[in-house]
C-alpha cells in the first residue's frame, strides 16, 4: 500500500459538519493512516458509532526479534532474518503456534525476504554487494546494495528448491520478474522467471537503464525502462515484447540537488512526474503508443491511481483525473494525506497515533461512514476490512482493537491489547502482529 502527502482532511466530502465529539484537526499530516477503537471493558467515544460484537482478541504467542534484521509475514507463517557473528539465518514459525517449523544458515549475507505464497516459496536474495556510486560533479557518493542470486526455499519445510542470478523485483502469482546488476550497481538484465522450476520466460539487457518500473504494481501488465537521456521503453510483462518506444523529456537524474523522476500509472497510462529543485510536472502517456495524452505543470507531489482514477494534490486538495483526459471527476478541499487501502477505497488521515481518518469511496471522493480516530494496522489491500488501533480513556493504558469493515464503514470492536508505542503493526487473515520493544507479538482476532 502506498502513502501520499496531500494537505489537511474536510470534515466531509459533502460538506456535512464533523459528528459530534470529533477531534480538532492538526494541520501538520505525515504518512500513516489510523482509525479509532474502544476500550475492552468501559465505553469509549470515537468519532462515530462503533457496534459492540461477540468476538474480541486474544493473546496468542510472542517472541524474541532482538538479533532479527527483519520480518516477513505470511498467511500462516513468520519468517525471521536474523545475524549473529557474522552469520545469517531465517526461521520459519507457525502463525497460529508460533512453533518452529525449520530453521537454516546461509554462507552470505541476505536480503529482504519475499514469500511467494502461490508458489510455495521463499524468495531468499543472497551474495550482496555494496557499491560506493558517485552522485554529483563535486565528489560525494551514495552507496547502492544489490544482490547476485536469489536462493528459493520451500515454504513448508526451508528445503532448497532452486537458485537463479539476479534478485528479484515483483512476484506477481507463479512468476517473479529479476534484476541483474552490473559492478556499478547499474540494472543490467531483467527476466521474468516461471517460480515452479526457475524457467526463463523472457529475458532483456537493459545498457544505460537508469530507471525503470511495473505497471500496475498489483497485477502487472506493463515494464517500463527509462534512460538519462529519457529513452523509454515499454514491454509486455507476459512476454517481454516491445509495446512502444519514445524518447520524452527527462530531468536527468541528481537526487542530492533535487532532481529526479518517477514513473508510475496503469496498464494503459504512463505517469512520469519530474523533480527539479521541488518544482514538479507531471506528463501523462498511452503505454501503446507513447502518445502524450494531458500534462499537469506546477504539481506538488506525485500521481497515484485511485480506483479508476489518478489522484494528485494540487497543494490545496487532493484532485482525482480521468486518466485519458485529464477530465477532474472529484476532488477532497484541503485533504492531507492519502492511503490506498483496497482497490476501490482511501484512507485519508493525520498519520498521528489515535489522528483523525476519513474513509472514502475511491470513485466518487463521497465519505464511507463517519471519521474516526485511531492507527492503521498495515493490511494486504485485498481485504475487505482493517484492524485499527485506540489508546483506551478508561481504563487507562491499553490499546483498543476494531474491524474496520471497508464497504460499509461500519466498526467492530474486538476488545483490547497491552499497550502499543508507535504501534508498528500489520495484519494477516485471523491475526494481528505487533513489535513492542525487541517483542514481536501474535494476536488473534476474531
Amino acid at each position: 500500500m502506498g502513502t501520499i502527502e496531500l494537505g489537511e482532511i474536510p470534515a466531509a466530502a459533502d460538506g456535512r459538519a464533523e459528528p459530534t465529539g470529533s477531534p480538532r484537526l492538526d494541520p501538520r499530516f505525515v504518512r500513516r493512516a489510523a482509525i479509532g477503537v474502544l476500550a475492552g471493558l468501559c465505553a469509549v467515544t470515537l468519532a462515530g458509532s462503533a457496534v459492540p460484537r461477540t468476538h474480541g482478541v486474544r493473546p496468542v504467542w510472542s517472541m524474541s526479534v532482538a538479533q532479527a534484521q527483519s520480518t516477513t509475514l505470511s498467511s500462516d507463517s513468520v519468517f525471521v532474518h536474523r545475524l549473529a557473528n557474522g552469520s545469517a539465518s531465517v526461521t520459519a514459525y507457525d502463525l497460529a503456534t508460533g512453533a518452529v517449523r525449520w530453521q537454516r544458515g546461509f554462507d552470505s549475507t541476505i536480503g529482504y525476504l519475499q514469500a511467494a505464497e502461490a508458489a510455495g516459496l521463499l524468495l531468499i536474495p543472497s551474495e550482496g554487494q555494496v557499491v560506493s556510486v558517485p552522485s554529483a560533479d563535486d565528489g560525494t557518493a551514495f552507496h547502492a546494495e544489490f544482490h547476485r542470486q536469489t536462493i528459493a526455499v520451500s515454504m513448508a519445510t526451508g528445503a532448497e528448491v532452486w537458485r537463479t542470478a539476479g534478485e528479484p523485483y515483483v512476484v506477481d502469482g507463479g512468476t517473479a520478474l529479476f534484476t541483474e546488476y552490473t559492478e556499478r550497481a547499474d540494472l543490467a538484465r531483467m527476466r521474468l522467471v516461471r517460480l515452479r522450476d526457475r524457467g526463463t520466460v523472457w529475458s532483456r539487457d537493459t545498457p544505460g537503464v537508469t530507471n525503470h518500473a511495473v505497471l500496475p504494481i498489483e497485477h502487472p501488465d506493463k515494464v517500463v525502462t527509462a534512460t538519462d537521456s529519457g529513452q523509454i521503453k515499454i514491454f509486455a510483462y507476459a512476454t517481454g515484447a516491445l509495446v512502444s518506444s519514445a524518447r520524452i523529456r527527462w530531468s536527468r537524474t541528481r537526487p542530492d540537488e533535487g532532481y529526479f523522476n518517477d514513473l508510475s500509472g496503469t496498464a494503459d497510462v504512463l505517469v512520469v512526474n519530474r523533480s527539479r529543485r521541488e518544482a514538479f510536472d507531471m506528463s501523462v502517456y498511452r503505454t501503446d503508443t507513447m502518445a502524450e495524452l494531458w500534462k499537469a505543470p506546477d504539481t506538488n507531489g506525485y500521481a497515484f491511481t485511485c480506483g479508476s482514477s489518478l489522484c494528485l494534490n494540487d497543494g490545496s486538495g487532493l484532485v482525482a483525473y480521468d486518466p485519458r483526459t485529464g477530465a477532474h471527476r472529484w476532488r477532497l478541499d484541503g485533504a492531507a494525506n492519502a492511503f490506498q487501502v483496497s482497490p476501490d477505497r482511501l484512507l485519508l488521515g493525520e498519520g498521528l497515533d489515535d489522528g483523525r481518518n476519513v474513509l472514502v469511496d475511491a470513485e466518487s471522493g463521497r465519505p464511507v461512514g463517519e471519521p474516526v480516530t485511531g492507527t492503521l494496522a498495515w493490511n494486504d489491500t485485498r481485504e475487505r476490512s482493517v484492524v485499527m488501533l485506540r489508546s483506551t480513556v478508561s481504563p487507562p493504558g491499553r490499546t483498543a482493537v476494531v474491524r474496520w469493515d471497508l464497504a460499509t464503514g461500519r466498526q467492530h470492536l474486538l476488545g483490547t491489547i497491552a499497550p502499543m508505542s508507535g504501534r508498528p503493526c500489520s495484519t494477516a487473515p485471523g491475526y494481528l502482529v505487533c513489535t513492542r520493544d525487541d517483542q514481536y507479538e501474535v494476536t488473534a482476532v476474531m
